[in-house]
């Protein structure tokens, strides 16, 4: 027998022995087949190597080459199998569950998720910081070359990954109908987190330090800390029975990271539990000696008693949004969502928040639930914008933003919301509306261009720098007005402070500058706005005084 024949008979001794291996298990990787090949022929790891890749060059078994499942290793499969969605999510429970976790959210989501939460899902950082953690840029690289996902962008300018079907891209129509149902269920899970940590902050669970947190204008957002996006985090001085008291944690480094995970549109699965644990841990060894201080809590709608139970065993606090705000929230929640759908029709919009409120009010929910209330108001005013500016552009929600690189080499960003914009062509102005739904008896500060929520704030800080970012319409004769509007009332100084922008260029020619409560309620009455004076009577008003 000649030396080639012989050879020839080992390899298919070889082949048939790997071939029932991964009949048995549908993929191993490199590492694995090779021990096994050592193991049950005694060669040398070398030569090991070499069988594994001839058996791939006759085709008796498939390489994942050049796509690598796990660190810097390929995965083999048999010669009949293909790298599609169901395989892929085969090899990866085992050898890479970020990506498993990540294409399982998708089909739980009806194919799609925006870039934000499969940056969340994956536990991958926003910049390249470990040779062993992969960045989402690569995975979805790998998987766009395997004909699995795509990305696409909304008219939000929020951008998704969308599985294939069928090895097809999908229609616009339904495109767009899925970004627009998925970015509902964004909003949905963001909405209740200002008023989830006013609560914590309230339980002393949480410092009261401005926590960082991922907003309902900008759900495809999130908060970074660390180099990870987490949907809120702050830090706490509470440190239980210590030797170090909360009163000595004068400095963030003394205190504990608090990082929260918030899942209110869908059940808090294994998969949204993983990752975050998985992100924790990233965040404890991101430094060199003790690993980080971290806090987790967990906020959810609902969950299996599996994933309760592990939460419990893992040390991380969770909380079911119905034990903080009562049973009816989500109904609530889910209401107010709808009014985005409402919001072209004044008389059915305006029926809708005050059932909204009347819920709340009920539940005795009216201080928990501050935010939601404010949200609801900005929703009651814009038939009244409408209607003092018809045929005009109007945006709503809007978030500007600005980069500025400094000496240090640093790029730091300046952001702030605008509740409305009008884009006016007779007269052209282009007026940006601040609006507060506070009860009757709080008050607006004067305060100043530090201040938040001050009319300075609004006056001297957000209105400034939202003219300055439409420059364009600037340029077009535009002229930049401001507005602000509240259901509460200003101090004496507040008042002068409006009659003095009234005497300047940034009053609008149909509005005041600014409208408190009295002269709110007497506006809405002259553009006869009857039913949204009630609602503000009931249910923006202390209960001393109704």
């Amino acid at each position: 027998m000649t030396m080639v024949n012989k050879t020839n008979t080992n390899q298919e001794q070889f082949n048939a022995f790997l071939i029932s291996l991964l009949k048995k298990s549908f993929c191993k990787s490199g590492i694995e087949l090779n021990e096994a090949l050592v193991s049950e022929f005694g060669v040398t790891p070398q030569y090991a190597r070499q069988i594994l890749k001839r058996s791939v060059e006759k085709d008796r078994i498939k390489s994942s080459a050049p796509h690598m499942f796990g660190t810097g290793q390929y995965v083999y499969f048999l010669s009949k199998e293909n790298l599609n969605l169901s395989n892929v999510l085969k090899i990866c429970k085992k050898y890479r569950p970020p990506i498993y976790r990540l294409l399982e959210l998708m089909q739980m989501n009806g194919g799609i998720i925006s870039i934000y939460e499969a940056l969340k899902i994956t536990s991958t950082p926003i910049k390249k910081n470990s040779a062993k953690i992969s960045l989402l840029s690569d995975i979805e690289h790998m998987l766009t070359a395997l004909s699995i996902i795509y990305r696409k962008k909304d008219e939000n300018s929020v951008e998704y990954l969308i599985l294939y079907e069928q090895n097809q891209k999908l229609s616009s129509p339904v495109e767009k109908q899925k970004m627009s149902d998925h970015y509902n269920k964004m909003v949905t899970d963001c909405t209740l987190i200002p008023d989830v940590l006013r609560w914590l902050v309230n339980s002393n669970i949480i410092g009261n330090s401005q926590p960082i947190y991922r907003n309902k204008k900008t759900p495809s957002r999130g908060a970074v800390q660390n180099n990870l996006v987490w949907d809120a985090y702050g830090y706490t001085k509470a440190t239980g029975i210590n030797p170090s008291l909360g009163v000595q944690s004068d400095d963030i480094e003394k205190q504990t990271l608090v990082v929260l995970d918030v899942v209110l549109s869908s059940d808090y699965t294994k998969l949204h539990l993983d990752a975050f644990f998985e992100r924790i841990q990233h965040n404890r060894h991101s430094t060199k000696g003790d690993s980080r201080k971290v806090l987790p809590i967990v906020v959810y709608k609902s969950a299996s008693q599996l994933v309760i139970n592990t939460l419990g065993k893992l040390g991380i606090i969770a909380f079911d949004i119905n034990s903080i705000f009562g049973t009816k929230i989500i109904d609530i929640l889910l209401k107010t969502q709808n009014l985005v759908q409402l919001i072209n029709d004044p008389e059915d919009i305006e029926k809708e928040i005050s059932g909204i409120l009347k819920t709340i009010s009920n539940a005795g929910q009216e201080d928990a639930l501050r935010d939601l209330k404010g949200t609801l108001f900005e929703f009651l005013m814009y038939p009244l914008i409408v209607n003092l500016y018809p045929q005009t552009h109007i945006e709503r929600g809007k978030i500007l933003s600005s980069e500025t690189v400094e000496k240090t080499g640093e790029t730091t960003i300046e952001k702030y919301e605008y509740d409305y914009i009008v884009v006016n062509n007779n007269p052209p102005e282009l007026i940006f509306i601040e609006l507060k739904g506070y009860n009757s008896g709080a008050t607006i500060p004067l305060g100043d261009r530090n201040t938040k929520s001050s009319l300075k704030w609004f006056f001297r800080r957000t209105l400034p720098f939202g003219i300055k970012q439409y420059d364009r319409y600037i340029k077009e004769g535009k002229v930049g007005k401001g507005v602000y509007i509240t259901s509460a009332n200003f101090y004496p100084d507040g008042h002068d402070f409006i009659t003095t922008i009234n005497k300047s260029k940034l009053k609008p020619l149909q509005l005041e500058a600014g409208y408190e409560r009295q002269s709110l309620i007497k506006l809405l009455t002259e553009r006869g706005f009857k039913n949204e004076v009630k609602i503000i009577e009931k249910f923006y008003t202390k209960e001393t005084e109704s």
